[in-house]
């Protein structure tokens, strides 16, 4: 390792480092402007110039490599001497606004260090005119003002290095020299992202959060963990008098550093929208005791205390389970909100309530994910890290995953690994996703193909002898059959099917099989048919087949979609399994949770008689056959996400009694006999875990909005209601249901769940990165899977054969629908629309089609339009795309009534995972 000495001090630095960076690791603050140490350095600002024995003059640590033997000085009269003319040179374009977003920024922090005055934009006399327009873009969430850009050039490398857009550049030349976006065209017209690093990577404000503009200085920042998709980002709260003002990047984040999307850091303000439920609410009807009929129209709302409003759950839940049964009751739990409160939730419904109804929206996006992984390797979580094979990989293969507007963290991340390292990048999709112009290869398959388009992978894979035979023979089982299975898919069948050339499919698995460690990546576009779990096996089988899992860079990776969707699953919101995915029917598993929840015929429910539970779209089935009596539904919207959604809101119409635990009067409160309020992300103590089984901490910001609480003591303080209302007593802690705060919780959690055994609130708070499973206090955590051996033993080949989607085009409905989500939306966008600059950008559902199939059917770009299925129809705009090929349009669920694309989709299931399938079913479309 090279030493040198800088400023007298002995400094040790690995081999590579720049002066710079050796001297920020000793705690020597040399100034910069240009600089950021995520960027690429330019030396262009001249802050940081060093003299170095050896080398004449001065020169630029940013750029200067440390070298054995060096001996540097940072800091003389000197250097202050030209630190204060580089500083007034860049203030000489420099125009500090009136009106400035809280707080020094760089440029002035150093210029108030070598002591050089700053001109305010009122001192036009002195200063001349203003270059520039003030505010000259219409980015509803970046404001730009170029008069206070120094062109240090952060922003363009940001926009490069970090989220791999390329919007902004340098325009004009000499003192005319100015930031553009494009060629001079607005910023949303240059395809920005809105991700705002530009500004969070300026020194001066010339881009800023338009947000954060006029705002207070912020009296708290507190740091905590997104809620919105699966990549499990953190940041800071700012936080002024109670109220968030705005969201700041956490450089020391371990998934994102500085990044965040458009959505995590501008997308927050719902948290204060006026729609917020404030009070519990009950129906007049329930409070009177009058029972409803099915179909009857339900009454009119009445705010109540809280005392009330967990009366009348407890005894209209009582009262259903002493006329009908425990099974007579079904529970809806929720990926948005913490372990903690999922845990909960679940154990309300076996230990309270006495039944396995628990399910969540997991069921309907991963899981024939984790049937599938199940089934092959033993577990059905991601098997790596995102930054593992961003940085790893020497391929990738992302299939069904809309990865940069999904994942927009990790799609960036994937950007980079092909800017930076050449990786050869493939994509799988039916849509020309934007990911597909950074992809070596675009298999445009149709969709509900995929099972036949891996098994020509693995056909040619095979054929080649790419395969490795040595984790085949160790590591594997069921290899004959797979290849007996894969004889037929030769390139030619499999082109008639998917409508990939042979050509294509060739070229794929020589780049797939002959670049290892290769990642395959998915998300919806896989799991969300009624071949879902065959399409996650064949994965599986090409991995297994490729000997990619259980090395860096190599894996099977679903993207989890929602913020803690792998965490509801991990806490055992689903019928089959306790926590920690512990089987329901397994002996020692009944025992264990018998014994600390004290359960028995004594204590009112013996956990070893419950039958198996029903699954999302069972009950909400069920609820309107009245089989189901009670729903308690904890932050889901299923009138908006389930599919033939016009069928699922006659079923909660008909549901004889049903609670919805909620921030906002979803679409689904209008079907709710009692609204208690929850809280937001912002308000509450917990953890996530994100998609790649990282545990992470979501801490309070700001105190509950009016009387809303946090929705793990809402869930505790029913499950209390209902056992003193049911004489029942439980010992033990465990059983009492007594939490004095979320840790407590965890704890709990720990005791029972083996993969969760070493994570503590404490441990995470030192800043430990915790990635299950975790096996004791002194387990460092797993950041990859299958290591040495699967989690069940042998990873199991599983031949599977292609089957059609359940519903194809034909002469009534000729189109393909297919569907999923944009980004500048999220979920059934209960929270989005509810955002004002994410309205702004995208306020109303579009209906993506192929320019040739619009101008056969009349339709122009803009017309609103009637799409029809055999279930319903739902109602957009178009939007000319070249996106979608001929045949098949797209759709989305984030607008609500005669906009949610789920008014046409078929709730055709998967026979393994009971998922619908969201991503094909056919319609017509017609203008208005």
């Amino acid at each position: 390792m090279p030493q040198l000495t800088i400023n007298d001090d002995l400094v040790e630095c690995r081999v590579g480092l720049t002066v710079l960076e050796a001297a920020t690791r000793q705690g020597i603050v040399i100034p910069t402007l240009c600089h950021h140490a995520d960027l690429s350095p330019v030396g262009s600002c001249r802050m940081c110039l060093v003299e170095v024995d050896s080398i004449d003059g001065q020169v630029a640590a940013c750029t200067l490599q440390a070298e054995d033997g060096m001996r540097v000085r940072t800091e003389s009269d000197a250097f202050a001497k030209s630190r204060r003319m580089v500083l007034q040179l860049l203030l000489r374009r420099y125009r500090r606004p009136d009106k400035l977003a809280a707080g020094e920024n760089e440029l002035e922090r150093w210029a108030r260090h070598y002591d050089v005055p700053i001109l305010s934009s009122s001192n036009d006399e002195l200063l001349g005119a203003t270059r520039y327009p003030i505010d000259s873009d219409d980015n509803p969430f970046i404001r730009v003002d170029l008069n206070q850009c120094i062109l240090c050039t952060r922003c363009v490398r940001a926009c490069e290095e970090i989220q791999g857009r390329f919007v902004l550049g340098v325009g004009d030349r000499g003192e005319h020299s100015h930031i553009v976006a494009g060629a001079g065209t607005s910023m949303l017209d240059a395809r920005c992202e809105s991700c705002g690093a530009c500004a969070a990577y300026c020194p001066t404000g010339a881009l800023s959060d338009r947000m954060r503009v006029g705002q207070p200085e912020p009296d708290r920042s507190v740091v905590t963990t997104c809620s919105y998709c699966g990549v499990g980002c953190q940041f800071r709260l700012e936080v002024k008098q109670d109220q968030i003002v705005s969201v700041a990047s956490h450089p020391e984040a371990a998934v994102n550093g500085m990044s965040l999307c458009v959505k995590g850091r501008y997308g927050w303000d719902y948290v204060h929208h006026r729609d917020r439920l404030l009070v519990p609410r009950v129906r007049s009807h329930v409070l009177d005791g009058r029972l409803r009929s099915a179909g009857e129209e339900r009454s009119g709302w009445v705010d109540v205390d809280w005392d009330t409003a967990l009366e009348v759950v407890a005894r209209n839940l009582i009262r259903i389970k002493q006329e009908h049964s425990a099974n007579a009751i079904g529970v809806l739990s929720s990926a948005k909100c913490t372990n903690e409160e999922n845990y909960l939730i679940q154990k309300l419904a076996r230990q309270v309530f006495g039944t396995h109804n628990v399910d969540h929206c997991a069921r309907l996006c991963h899981s024939s994910t984790v049937a599938g992984l199940s089934m092959a390797v033993g577990s059905g979580a991601m098997s790596n890290s995102m930054r593992d094979i961003a940085e790893q990989s020497q391929a990738l293969f992302v299939i069904g995953s809309n990865t940069t507007e999904q994942h927009p963290v990790f799609g960036a991340m994937l950007r980079q690994a092909v800017l930076r390292r050449n990786v050869p990048l493939v994509v799988a999709d039916p849509r020309r996703i934007d990911l597909t112009e950074f992809a070596t290869l675009h298999l445009r398959h149709r969709p509900g193909t995929d099972v036949a388009l891996i098994n020509g992978i693995m056909h040619v894979t095979l054929i080649n002898k790419w395969h490795d035979v040595t984790f085949i023979d160790k590591r594997c089982e069921g290899f004959a059959e797979l290849c007996a299975s894969l004889e037929i898919y030769s390139p030619e069948y499999v082109a008639k099917i998917t409508g990939v050339s042979a050509l294509q499919i060739r070229e794929a698995a020589e780049i797939l099989a002959t670049n290892r460690p290769m990642a395959t990546i998915w998300a919806m576009g896989i799991t969300q048919h009624t071949t879902g779990v065959m399409n996650v096996l064949a994965l599986a089988n090409l991995q297994m087949l490729l000997g990619n899992l259980g090395i860096p860079g190599g894996g099977v990776n679903p993207l989890r979609g929602q913020n803690n969707v792998q965490g509801a699953c991990d806490m055992g919101a689903l019928p089959n399994v306790f926590p920690g995915y512990q089987s329901v029917t397994d002996a020692a598993a009944l025992q264990k949770f018998s014994e600390a929840w004290r359960c028995s015929n004594d204590a009112g429910v013996d956990l070893r008689e419950i039958s198996a539970g029903l699954t999302v779209t069972e009950m909400i089935e069920a609820a309107g056959q009245r089989g189901l009596r009670g729903l308690y539904i904890l932050g889901e919207d299923p009138a908006m996400t389930e599919p033939d959604s016009n069928h699922a809101r006659e079923c909660l119409t008909n549901a004889e009694f049903v609670v919805l635990q909620e921030i906002f009067p979803s679409e689904t409160a209008r079907y709710c006999d009692v609204l208690l309020p929850g809280t937001s992300f912002a308000e509450k103590d917990g953890t996530f875990t994100n998609t790649e089984r990282r545990v992470q901490l979501v801490r309070q910001a700001i105190p509950p909005m009016g009387d809303a609480r946090p929705d793990w003591k809402i869930i505790a303080q029913l499950a209390q209601e209902m056992m003193r209302l049911e004489n029942r007593t439980s010992v033990g802690p465990d059983a009492a249901w007594q939490y004095a705060d979320t840790g407590e919780i965890m704890g709990e959690v720990a005791r029972l769940t083996p993969i969760y055994a070493g994570v503590s609130h404490h441990r995470l708070i030192q800043g430990e990165q915790l990635q299950w499973p975790v096996r004791d206090e002194r387990h460092e955590g797993t950041p990859i899977l299958h290591v040495g051996e699967f989690t069940r033993g042998k990873g199991r080949f599983h031949a599977v054969d292609y089957l059609p989607p359940q519903e194809v085009p034909d002469s009534l409905f000729p189109l393909v629908m297919t569907t999923g989500r944009v980004l500048y939306h999220w979920h059934g966008g209960e929270l989005t629309r509810r955002s004002t600059g994410l309205m702004s950008v995208y306020p109303e559902t579009l209906l993506e089609i192929d320019a040739s199939d619009a101008h056969r059917l009349g339709i122009g770009d803009g017309s609103m339009v009637r799409v029809s299925s055999r279930r319903g129809v739902m109602v957009a705009k178009a939007h000319l795309s070249a996106r979608v090929f001929p045949g098949v349009v797209f759709g989305n669920f984030h607008f609500p009534a005669a906009s949610n694309v789920n008014n046409v989709t078929i709730a055709a299931l998967d026979p393994i995972a009971k998922i619908p399938e969201f991503k094909v079913c056919a319609v017509r479309v017609e203008r208005c």
